[in-house]
This record gives structure tokens, C-alpha cells and sequence, in this order.
């Protein structure tokens, strides 16, 4: 992985998957390259994510469709737009990856680098965490190739081939052909999700960089001409490091926050699914059942708690900025210096705030509505249940 080693391992981990599934969207990519990205996504995406969404017309019951083949749609589903968005704005995204990395976003202090070295750490080894989970929640289903049912892991719909006992070579191909794509659709929403989390990671350090700077903005008295040429110099600059912050959160938010609304409005209907589904069985005597459902709520989970928490990061960080301002020595400047501060104030103390589609913070706010919103509807199928 030489070719990212400037990057975090989580980071490196995300480029190499999608250059594996195929979503590595540069411009000059090789005509194999291309002709690879279209193969796999004809079979792999396009192919399963139809035979996902006819599954829903061949569901038995409400029960089943609800239970068993719509809440793994409806992830699939999110995934799909997420990627159409990144693959649109991937150029972009790899602009902003490396700006991270560049002297802009650089530790300017020794006690700066190693905050970051051990942030960006934890940051690695949570993404890490968060692969794995998603992971157990897919291989988990490999169970299901021994308790006689001869279901599919993740549809009970595969264009008309005979899965029973006496076709079991079509009922191994297909439960393989799903594992794998299940399998790919999961890491790569993983990865999408560091992204997302990455950036804005790298913003609030960055933001914790310039309330430090702000503190040390000012000067005492007597003020002399080269200490006035000096603060003047450290207030351009800071103001220049702020804007360039801004302008980072607002396109990482222009790209994903369409993606990221759907995946929270998925995410939270998924939940109340899988809550609802656990409700209808035994834990303890279908654990092998309860494991990967247990897995995947968690893994849904992290698929709203990771954009809400990285936000919110950015706008408490952010909105700490003007009390950093009012703390620094700013009594022994002159009137007209006085004045360029308090208009800095003033635009400090409007929090960044990202928003995703227009409709939700990116805060835990939203995390803990989402939340409550998902336990409402699984309480209202629970009553409408007891009362049939």
C-alpha cells in the first residue's frame, strides 16, 4: 500500500477497496481499468441490486418483506446513491483527501503532531472496529448453508433458478454469488462512511489548531511598530486558515449530504426492522439467527452515530472559536486592530454547521431523534401485531 502511505491506515484501506470493486473514478484510468469497473458493476451491483429489489414482489407475507428481504434493500438501496454521488465528485473527493496530508492542514508544533498522530490513531483503529463488525453481520449467514432451509442469505428471489435438494449446485452458486456481493456492498459502505468521517475528522483538528492560534493572537502594551506588522500578519493568517477550514466543510457537505440524508432515513427505518425482527424470535435459542441481526444493528448504527458525531465535532469546535478570540491579549491593540477582531467575532460566532439534505444537522441531535423516530414506528407495528 506504498501508493497512500502518506494516509492513515483506515484511509488506505478505503482507497484499496474501491480500486478493487471498482469505483476508483479518475479521469485517466486505463481502458482495463474501465472495462473491469463495468464488468464488475453489471454483475455485481446492477444484477443484485435487481434481484434484491424483485425479491419484495416474490415475499410470501408483510411479515417476510418487512422482515427479511426490505431492510436489506433499503441499506442496498442507500449504498447505490452514496456511490453514484462519490464516483460523480470522486476527483474532488481525492482533491480534498489530499489536502489533509498537504502543508495547509500540516501540524504546525510538535505537541500539534503528536495530537494528531494519536487521534488519527483512534480514528484508525474505530474504522477498523467498524469493518469488522460489518463483516461478522454478512458471514454470520454462512449458517444458514446448514440448517436445511435452502434460503438465501440476504433474498428469497434469484431469477427463477430452483434452489431446493435436489438443485443444490444452483443453491451453492447463487448463496456464494450473494455472500460475495453482500460482502463487497458492506465494506464499500464502510468505506464511504470513513470518508465522510475522515474529512470532517481532519477539519476539527484543524479547527482545534486555530483556537489555539487565536489565543496567542494579541499583544500587550506598548504596542511597537513591528509588533502591530507582526499581529497584523498572524490575524491575516488566521483568518485565511479559517476560510480555507469553511470552504473544506462546505464541499465535503455539498457532496455527501444528499447520500448522507438517505442513509439516515434508511438507516433508522433498517433499525426499527431489525428491532422488529429480534422481537419475533428466541435470542437465546436462535442465537444463530439473533448473531448476525445483532451485528448489523450495531453496523447500522455506526452508519448514523459516525456523520452526527464527526459534525457535531466541527460546530462545537467551531463555535469555540470566539471565545478563543475574547481570550487572547487583545486590550493592547490599536483601536482600528480592535475593530478587524470584533468583525472576526462576529463571523465566529456563527457555528460551521453541515446539514444533510437540507433537512438534518449533522449533530447527535439528529443521531438521538433518528433514534427515537425508529422506535416510535417499531412500538406502533408491535401494538398493530398484538391486536391482529
Amino acid at each position: 500500500m506504498s501508493e497512500f502511505s502518506e494516509y492513515i491506515l483506515c484511509e488506505r484501506l478505503a482507497f484499496w477497496i474501491w480500486k478493487i470493486y471498482g469505483f476508483w473514478a479518475i479521469k485517466d484510468e486505463s481502458p482495463y481499468y474501465r472495462a473491469y469497473r463495468w464488468l464488475y458493476h453489471f454483475f455485481f451491483t446492477f444484477i443484485y441490486i435487481f434481484a434484491m429489489f424483485m425479491s419484495s414482489f416474490f415475499a410470501e407475507n408483510a411479515e417476510e418483506l418487512w422482515s427479511e428481504v426490505m431492510f436489506v434493500l433499503l441499506t442496498d438501496t442507500a449504498m447505490f446513491v452514496k456511490y453514484v454521488f462519490i464516483v460523480n465528485n470522486f476527483e474532488t473527493i481525492i482533491e480534498l483527501h489530499e489536502q489533509t496530508i498537504s502543508d495547509d492542514f500540516h501540524p504546525q508544533t510538535d505537541r500539534q503532531a503528536e495530537t494528531r498522530r494519536r487521534l488519527f490513531s483512534r480514528f484508525s483503529n474505530t474504522m477498523i472496529a467498524y469493518y469488522v463488525c460489518s463483516l461478522i453481520s454478512v458471514w454470520t449467514h454462512l449458517e444458514m448453508l446448514y440448517d436445511g432451509r435452502y434460503k438465501l442469505p440476504f433474498s428469497n428471489w434469484f431469477y427463477w433458478v430452483p434452489m431446493d435438494e435436489e438443485n443444490l449446485a444452483y443453491y451453492h452458486l447463487v448463496f456464494a454469488y450473494e455472500m460475495f456481493g453482500m460482502t463487497g456492498h458492506c465494506v464499500l459502505n464502510v468505506a464511504a462512511d470513513s470518508q465522510l468521517a475522515y474529512l470532517l475528522y481532519a477539519a476539527g483538528l484543524q479547527l482545534d489548531n486555530l483556537r489555539e492560534k487565536l489565543v496567542y493572537l494579541g499583544v500587550s502594551k506598548p504596542v511597537s511598530e513591528n509588533e502591530k506588522a507582526i499581529y497584523y500578519r498572524a490575524f491575516i493568517d488566521a483568518i485565511e486558515k479559517y476560510y480555507r477550514i469553511y470552504s473544506f466543510t462546505q464541499k465535503v457537505e455539498k457532496i455527501f449530504s444528499l447520500a448522507t440524508f438517505l442513509q439516515i432515513c434508511a438507516s433508522g427505518v433498517t433499525i426499527c426492522a431489525v428491532m422488529f425482527r429480534l422481537s419475533e424470535i428466541n435470542i437465546v435459542k436462535e442465537l444463530e439467527s439473533a448473531i448476525p441481526m445483532l451485528f448489523y444493528l450495531l453496523a447500522m448504527l455506526g452508519q448514523i452515530l459516525l456523520p452526527c458525531l464527526v459534525g457535531n465535532e466541527v460546530t462545537y469546535k467551531s463555535s469555540q472559536l470566539t471565545n478563543a478570540l475574547f481570550k487572547s491579549d487583545w486590550l493592547g491593540l490599536p483601536v482600528a486592530y480592535k475593530k478587524d477582531m470584533q468583525r472576526l467575532m462576529l463571523r465566529t460566532s456563527k457555528p460551521i454547521t453541515l446539514k444533510a439534505g437540507h433537512f438534518f444537522n449533522y449533530n447527535l441531535e439528529t443521531f438521538t431523534s433518528t433514534l427515537n423516530t425508529a422506535y416510535t414506528i417499531y412500538a406502533v407495528l408491535k401494538h398493530r401485531e398484538r391486536n391482529n
